[in-house]
Order: structure tokens, then sequence, then C-alpha cells
């Protein structure tokens, strides 16, 4: 069973990556029900963890429960009563957090790093996928949009969209690159699994992909990962990790300033930078540094004047519009705090968000406390590229949700101590060595007429 829920979280995975080819190109006409195609394998995941005791017992999961419950009374006293909209929203909020604990169960650090180059891999395919959209015409079949939409990607610069990859959106991209730029700098840092050219050739296709995405969402949250990284260096080998970085960064960046697809990706990546210079007065900074700002001061307003049961949990998604006004868009605001509180309420939904950034600091803790005790990066690299997802980003959207929960989940597997676990499993061994040996030995009883040996 143990073999099988391994397997369900790969799947779980490899549908995380794939589910927008599947919506795009392999079933479009099923665009809209593949959206919950995760969802009967986190169940699955779920009921096999129950079943084999895995399933983790925490104050985390006890909070999970409690909001659900909460949620779905304060809709019902909000008026909204139709049921379709609320379990989505539950699924949205509630459904797949409990992931991350299990993920931690299920997980060795062995499976942690096995997945993560599994993921380097898929980011060769994914960066040459990447170019050839960046390069096709905008109402190419390849840039279609899910459901065969011949318009569904979203616009970038100089005729070209923001190339999705394999994802149903640039979103993937987003949250995919920066995952995989943990693996791979925690990789170069002493810690290689791939053969050196392979992974040379998968730095490479990161370092593409940032300007061919036109997302400066893509390359800011790479950079986040990239700033960690050099952070973590005084504590995990001091000058030879350093020296040795520096280096392979050093092969990266000068290969890759030779390829004509990265020098374009560049140009028109500046293009998409001062067109968002223009809408800001010129300052492109001023406006990323806006919706920063604004993302953390926004959802106060929104608290102060939400309904002090909200609108119901579910009707500030795609989904939840499409049920209640027939039409997809956001029927509350596009922000995901000032979402929670119209939906939750300033109470129920501040304890929600709440729970997802105690969460994260829940992670910074044990991960820094690796870094400090173990001189491990991975865990905090792995945190720096999925901390916002899980505190701040919208987890409407499937993929966004799914690499919150994926990347809370290896953040805390990275922490498994295998070798501890292999010891235990030792020491149980040995003790029922030790009990069979006693069941097998045979009794010896003494020869007729012999007297019993007495206790001195």
């Amino acid at each position: 069973m143990e073999s099988t829920l391994k397997k369900l979280v790969w799947l779980y995975v490899i549908l995380l990556i794939f589910e927008g080819s599947l919506r795009k190109w392999v079933l479009p006409s099923l665009a809209n029900p593949l959206l919950i195609v995760r969802d009967p394998v986190a169940l699955a995941i779920y009921t096999a963890a129950f079943f084999t005791g895995r399933f983790p017992r925490n104050g985390f999961l006890v909070a999970i429960a409690v909001l659900a419950v909460c949620s779905v009374i304060a809709s019902f006293i909000a008026g909204q009563d139709n049921m379709w909209v609320m379990i989505y929203g539950l699924r949205i909020n509630y459904g797949h957090l409990p992931l991350i604990w299990v993920i931690a169960k299920v997980l060795t650090r062995e499976d942690v790093e096995r997945l993560g180059s599994f993921l380097l891999i898929i980011a060769l395919p994914m960066t040459v996928l990447m170019v050839a959209q960046f390069h096709a015409p905008m109402g190419a079949w390849i840039n279609r949009g899910v459901g065969d939409d011949a318009g569904g990607q979203i616009f970038g610069a100089d005729g070209k969209i923001r190339p999705p990859g394999f994802f149903s959106f640039i979103t993937g991209p987003q949250l995919f690159y920066p995952l995989v730029a943990a693996f791979f700098l925690h990789q170069i840092s002493g810690h290689r699994r791939l053969w050196l050219p392979l992974l040379l050739a998968c730095g490479l296709a990161i370092v593409i992909a940032l300007p061919v995405s036109i997302s400066r969402t893509v390359m800011l949250a790479t950079g986040i990962v990239g700033i960690a990284f050099f952070c973590c260096l005084p504590f995990t080998g001091g000058g030879v990790n350093l020296i040795r970085a520096l280096l392979l960064v050093a092969i990266v960046g000068v290969g890759v300033s030779f390829l004509p697809v990265f020098q374009e990706g560049i140009r028109v990546f500046m293009m998409r930078w001062d067109t968002a210079a223009i809408g800001n007065d010129g300052d492109a900074w001023g406006s990323i540094m806006g919706r920063i700002m604004g993302n953390f001061t926004q959802p106060f307003y929104w608290a102060a004047n939400a309904p002090f049961f909200g609108d119901g949990i579910g009707v500030g998604s795609n989904v939840g519009s499409r049920l209640l006004a027939g039409q997809i868009g956001f029927l509350l605001v596009e922000d995901e705090w000032g979402k929670v509180f119209l939906e939750l309420g300033p109470v129920l939904g501040g304890a929600f968000l709440f729970l997802r950034v105690a969460i994260v600091f829940s992670l910074a803790r044990l991960a820094l406390r690796a870094l400090f005790t173990a001189r491990d990066n991975l865990p905090v690299l792995l945190l720096s590229a999925c901390a916002i997802p899980i505190a701040q980003n919208q987890w409407a959207p499937p993929t966004i949700l799914g690499f919150a929960v994926l990347g809370g989940g290896l953040v805390l597997a990275s922490l498994n101590d295998e070798e501890a676990e292999d010891d235990e499993l030792a020491v149980e061994d040995e003790d029922e060595i030790e009990v069979e040996s006693a069941e097998e030995e045979p009794e010896i009883e003494p020869a007729p007429g012999a007297t019993p040996p007495t206790l001195a």
C-alpha cells in the first residue's frame, strides 16, 4: 500500500504538469471536467493514507476542518445556498490543503530528490515547447487555449503570447520554473544526482525560459529562489560550494548568451517591461511594487466593507460566476485576499488567511533549522519557490493550488531523516529476529530419572 501511495502522489504531480495539455490539445471537449482531474487522485491519496495509518494528525488539519464547517454555516446564513458553488469553494480553500502533510508522510528525502530530478528533465521539453510557442503566430494551433480556444492565451509583447508550455496558461510556468530552479541550485551546490552535462542543459532551459515567457512574475519568482540560494551559501559548506556554484552558473550564463532565442527573448521581454513602465508613468519597478503593496493593502479595505458572514464560499471563483451568473468572470474581486474576505467575511476570512500565513511560518522555521543545523539548503530553496503561492496567490486556478500544496509537501518531505527511518526499521527487524529466535529455541527436557537443576 505504501508503494501505491507514492504512485498516487506521482500521478498527482504528472497531472499537475500535463492537465493543461489534456485540456488544450488531447481532450478539448472535456476541458471543463478536466479542470478537477486531480481531485479523484487527491481523494484516493487521502483514502489510502487513512487506511494505512499515514494520514497525519496535527493542529493545522483540525483548523482546516473547523474552518470548512464554519464556512458552510456562514454561507447558509449569508443566503448562498447553491450547493455546487459551495462545494467548489470548499474544494478550493480546504480540499487539497491536507496534501501538504500527507505528502510529507508518504515521501522520503530520496523520493523528493528523485522527483526533483524528474522535474528538471521535464524542464527541457517544456522550454522547447515554450520557444516554439514564442515563435509561432498568436492564432497557431500550438498557442490555442483550453477547449481549443483560438484566442485563449494572454498577450505578451511584439505580437507574441506569453507561452504556457504544457500548462493551460502562463500561470503554470510562473510556478514551475521557480520550483525547478530550487532543485537545480540544490544539485549544483554539491548534491548532484543528474549527469553533469544533463544538469547544465536543464540550467540552460531554465535561463532561456525566463525571458521567453515574457512574464515578469516568472523572472521575479525565479529570482527570489536565486537570492535564497546565495543567502544559504555561507551555511552550506563555505568557499568550495560557492566556487562550484559560481562556476556552474557562469557556464550556464555564458552558454545561453550566445543563443539567438535568448537574445530575442530578452528583446521582447524588455518591450513588455517598457509597456508596463508606460502604463505607470515610466516606472516599471513602480508598477511591480504597486501591485505587491496593493495585494497587502487592498484586502484591508475589503475586510472593512465585507458583510460579516461574507457572500458565500465559492462565489468569487470563475466556476461560481458561471454557475450563478452564467458567464466566466469575477463576481467579487480578482485578488485572493480581497476575495477571501468578501466570500467569508472579515472574521472567518481573516482566520483562513492567518492559517495560510501560519503554514508558511511553520515551514520557514523547520527549513531554517535544517539549514543551520544540517547545512541543508533544499528545504529553504523549496520554500522560497512556494511561500508566496501558499500565503497570497489565488487558489481558484487549479495549477496555482496544485503547486502551492505540492511545494509545501516537498518542503516537509525534504526534512524527513531517511537514515533515522532506516535505523528504526533495522531495530524493528532485530527485535523480530530476537523474538523469532526465542520462539524457535527448543526446550531441553531432563532425562528420565535426572534431578532438575536448582539455583544456588
